[in-house]
C-alpha cells in the first residue's frame, strides 16, 4: 500500500479508517493519502431558484467541513494529506477517482449493516466493492 484513497463523510467510521491508516504509517512508513468527500449532485428540486456557482460553493464548504476532523486528526499525527471534494454516485466516484489519481488501494469506513439492512438500504462499501479492481480495506468503527 503506497497510494490510498479515503472517502470520507463526517461519520466516525471514516475516522475508525483514518486511525487505521495512522497505525498503518507507523508500521510500515509513510504512505500518499487521498482524502475525498463524494456526495450525489443534488436534485433540481433541491436547489430551486440557486445559481449554479452557490450550489457548487455550499456543496464544496459542506464537503470539506465533513473531511475537517479526518484532516485534523492526520495533521496530529504529522501526516498529509491530499484533499478532494466530488460530486456523482458515491461508488462510481470513488472508484473512477481512486483510478484517475493513481491510488493502490481503497480504505474505506463501513457501517458495518449486515442482512437485509444492507441490502434494503445499499451500501456504498459494497458498491465500490463490487465496482473496483484495487484492493479496498474495509474498517469498522469499534464501539467505545
Amino acid at each position: 500500500m503506497r497510494s490510498v484513497l479515503l472517502p470520507v463523510d463526517g461519520s466516525k467510521h471514516a475516522l475508525a479508517a483514518a486511525w487505521y491508516l495512522i497505525e498503518f504509517v507507523k508500521v510500515h512508513g509513510l504512505i500518499d493519502i487521498h482524502v475525498a468527500n463524494i456526495d450525489p449532485e443534488p436534485l433540481q428540486w433541491q436547489t430551486h431558484g440557486l445559481e449554479q456557482e452557490a450550489i457548487q460553493e455550499q456543496l464544496t464548504t459542506r464537503g470539506a467541513m465533513s473531511m475537517q476532523p479526518v484532516i485534523d486528526t492526520f495533521a496530529q499525527a504529522g501526516i498529509k494529506c491530499h484533499t478532494y471534494v466530488k460530486f456523482g454516485d458515491p461508488a462510481h466516484t470513488i472508484v473512477a477517482l481512486a483510478n484517475e489519481i493513481g491510488c493502490d488501494t481503497i480504505v474505506m469506513g463501513t457501517r458495518g449493516l449486515g442482512g437485509l439492512a444492507a441490502l434494503a438500504l445499499g451500501s456504498v462499501t459494497r458498491k465500490v466493492l463490487h465496482l473496483s479492481r484495487l484492493p479496498v480495506i474495509c474498517i469498522q468503527a469499534g464501539e467505545h
